[in-house]
């Protein structure tokens, strides 16, 4: 009886859901042509009511570490704006600077993050500054905005005392070695001294023993939520058992800080009146003297380490490996970091190294930080470009579109950057170069830009510095064609292949160091 009766039900499901998808177009259409708009061109689906074929794509580019080329591939394919399915719902993908501008600046309100997020990544990190919009979301940005105000991120006297750690921890007699992973563990330590106030000490072999299992627990919690997110209304598919105990084990080593800093807020009556550097200093300590919520404090700071998850560290590791490739480029900025003299390296003094910060913005065209960005539309909203047969009429976006976006393709493009688009060309920098608005995005833009993007360049500036001052030659070992490893931010998935010549005289906090 019920063999029967299934193929008839089925019959009837996927006639209610034709019907359905014919009914929404013909709404589509007419809300479209009251808006003067016209759809962009249309990706060819093998799978024309899901699109589960983009999906899948997508999914074996990024185990073949592809998923930036794959990119590339449907731009070059298709042009700068085009319609896809995603899931069976509506997504434009598009690298045309007026839409970008138009998402992420000028109706940034219309579009947002909090429905492609919060629900999924939740049992995580909570409600933040990653996962929710409007005055949620603004609660989380001025909790975490004081932070990265320059009197908090210009001491570089703890990341020198880590980096002498990796130094004496590196070979340096020529011998090749992956650079990267030092890297990761330097900012480990960083990232968890400047939010928690206390390194995990991961880089010295000395870790608390509250954080024994803690990065595990973090980066599968952190990949959990990926999962969730990627597979859509099928996360379901994803088992929860082991990502929940994951999350429950990074809840309990936030709360041990978390505690701590409302402690401290008891006793304190302000930051300012404390003699303790390193809290004034720490993102979790500014946070309590506002709030003494500890679920808001958690959840903020769990984000913002996901935030901070391998960002600088990607970022350094490129700027070295593209250093090491053009050994004229790396001579002469070595040349203006020694001429700097012996005097401590500072906020004021590192600008001034101009070949270095042009190395450094062209290393971030070229890798961007977060190559890949999306948002949701809130509501109707236009796209001012991108449709019709030239690409050039409004796209209607309805509540509920997927705008995707890559910075990596939009920072390669021949015809904003000329044709050496792919090459690394600091000199492109230079007299203070400005391109065109919404061209260069590497730490996004409008009311979401980066908060840690000034903290994130200056930290890169002194440890490529002091590498410099360290070591005389940086040589390349990698003879693999680059390839990006791609989650919430790009790194090389061949690591950062190096040999190092030690310099016969070094500079270490103004004072020369003879060998």
């Amino acid at each position: 009886m019920t063999a029967t009766l299934l193929p008839p039900i089925l019959a009837c499901f996927v006639a209610a859901f034709t019907a359905y998808r014919l009914y929404m177009a013909y709404k589509l259409r007419l809300a479209a042509q009251q808006h003067g708009c016209q759809p962009a061109t249309r990706y060819k689906h093998k799978d024309p009511v899901f699109g589960l074929d983009i999906f899948l794509r997508t999914g074996d580019a990024i185990t073949k570490n592809q998923f930036l080329v794959e990119h590339q591939r449907r731009y070059d394919t298709y042009g700068h704006t085009f319609e896809a399915l995603n899931f069976g719902s509506r997504a434009i993908y598009s690298v045309h600077p007026e839409n970008i501008r138009a998402v992420f600046s000028k109706n940034a309100a219309d579009w947002g993050i909090q429905p492609l997020r919060l629900r999924n990544m939740s049992p995580f990190c909570g409600k933040g500054f990653i996962t929710t919009d409007g005055s949620d979301w603004k609660l989380s940005h001025d909790l975490l905005k004081p932070s990265f105000h320059r009197s908090n991120i210009s001491d570089f006297g703890p990341l020198e005392e880590h980096l002498r750690i990796l130094l004496e921890q590196i070979p340096k007699d020529g011998s090749k070695f992956d650079l990267q992973p030092y890297i990761l563990r330097l900012y480990l330590d960083m990232n968890t001294l400047f939010l928690f106030g206390e390194p995990i000490g991961i880089l010295s072999g000395t870790p608390p023993s509250h954080a024994e299992g803690f990065l595990d627990a973090f980066q599968a919690g952190f990949n959990g939520c990926g999962l969730r997110i990627a597979l859509g209304p099928l996360n379901f598919l994803m088992p929860k058992g082991a990502w929940l105990k994951a999350c429950d084990k990074v809840h309990k080593f936030a709360n041990v800080y978390v505690d701590r800093a409302i402690e401290y807020r008891k006793k304190t009556s302000s930051l300012e009146d404390s003699q303790d550097k390193t809290n004034q200093r720490t993102l979790l300590f500014n946070m309590a003297q506002k709030t003494d919520n500890r679920t808001i404090l958690r959840n903020q700071t769990v984000q913002a380490m996901m935030a901070s998850t391998e960002t600088t560290a990607s970022l350094i590791s490129h700027v070295i490996r593209n250093l090491a490739s053009n050994p004229t480029i790396c001579a002469h900025v070595r040349a203006e970091v020694l001429a700097m003299g012996d005097a401590p390296l500072d906020f004021d003094r590192l600008p001034r190294i101009k070949s270095l910060q042009n190395v450094i913005t062209e290393t971030l065209r070229l890798h961007p930080v977060f190559p890949q960005n999306n948002r949701i539309s809130l509501k109707d909203t236009v796209l001012p470009t991108g449709g019709g047969s030239d690409g050039t009429a409004p796209v209607f976006a309805p509540a509920g579109t997927l705008f995707d976006t890559s910075f990596s393709t939009l920072h390669r493009d021949p015809k904003i950057w000329g044709p050496d688009a792919n090459e690394f060309r600091p000199s492109r920098w230079e007299n203070d170069y400005s391109p065109p608005p919404f061209t260069f995005m590497p730490f996004g833009a409008g009311p979401r830009q980066c908060l840690a993007q000034q903290k994130a360049t200056m930290e890169t500036s002194y440890i490529i510095s002091r590498i410099l001052q360290e070591f005389s030659g940086i040589k390349s070992e990698d003879e693999k064609p680059y390839q990006a490893q791609v989650a919430l931010t790009a790194k090389s998935a061949h690591g950062c292949l190096v040999s190092l010549t030690r310099a016969a005289e070094q500079i270490v906090e103004g004072q020369n160091r003879q060998f």
